[in-house]
C-alpha cells in the first residue's frame, strides 16, 4: 500500500489547477494536429515555470510520468496553454488541493 495520497485534476484552459505546496507526479494531455505549448508554473500565472512541454504536430494524447519524487511546486500549480490546440490537461499530484 502506498503511503501517499495521489490526486488528480483536469483543466481545459489556462487556469490554476492546484493550490498549496504540491509535487507533480504525472501529466496527461490531449491536443489537435497543431503544435502548442503547455507551461506549468509555481506561484500563479506570473510565477516560475517549472515544466514546459511542446505538443507534437499530431492529434491525440500524450503522457509524462515524472520519476523519483516528482517536481516540487512550492506555491500551487498553474497550467498555461498557448492555444486552444491543447484540449485538456490532467495532472497527477500529491499535497495541495485541486483548484
Amino acid at each position: 500500500m502506498s503511503n501517499s495520497n495521489i490526486q488528480s485534476v483536469q483543466k481545459t484552459t489556462t487556469a490554476q489547477a492546484v493550490n498549496g505546496r504540491a509535487r507533480l507526479l504525472g501529466v496527461y494531455f490531449t491536443g489537435t494536429a497543431t503544435p502548442a505549448t503547455l507551461t506549468l508554473k509555481s506561484g500563479g500565472a506570473s510565477g516560475t515555470a517549472k515544466l514546459t512541454l511542446t505538443t507534437p504536430a499530431a492529434a491525440g494524447s500524450q503522457d509524462l510520468i515524472i520519476p523519483d519524487a516528482g517536481i516540487l511546486f512550492e506555491d500551487g500549480i498553474h497550467i498555461g496553454v498557448s492555444s486552444a490546440e491543447i484540449t485538456s490537461v490532467t495532472l497527477l499530484f500529491e499535497g495541495g488541493a485541486a483548484a
